[in-house]
């Protein structure tokens, strides 16, 4: 069974609490609306992050998986910015970060963000 916690929605307040409780400023692309999910900036550091929900079925979060690279490295044009994508703390997305080529996590430079039902927040670089 899905938990609420991992609605994409309910994922963007959890990490809109955490980055402004250290310091960020955001704007979240709430529901369905188009654009980058999270812009946040801290004086003149920018982070965006693509967030991915949990979906229904194993094949789904697959593709869900795949989308939210492809979406993140077409936002990719500013070197000085940094890029996360955030989805749920489950073994299926964290087997499937595991299996991105480091090389692929080290050329693009993109994070992941694991969020737990309790709402913890736990950042891979690799």
């Amino acid at each position: 069974m899905e938990s609420a916690v991992f609605k994409e929605d309910n994922l963007k307040q959890i990490l809109k609490d955490y980055l402004h409780e250290d310091g960020w400023e955001t704007q979240i692309a709430w529901g369905r609306t188009p654009g980058i999910d999270i812009n946040a900036v801290r004086g003149t550091e920018r982070w965006i992050i693509e967030v991915k929900g949990l979906g229904s079925l194993s094949a789904m979060n697959v593709n869900c998986f795949l989308g939210v690279l492809a979406e993140t490295i077409q936002r990719m044009d500013d070197p000085n910015v940094k890029y996360s994508i955030a989805l749920p703390d489950v073994r299926q997305f964290r087997n499937l970060w595991g299996r991105l080529p480091l090389l692929a996590k080290k050329r693009t430079g993109i994070t992941a963000i694991f969020i737990d039902e309790q709402g913890s927040i736990d950042e891979s670089e690799t």
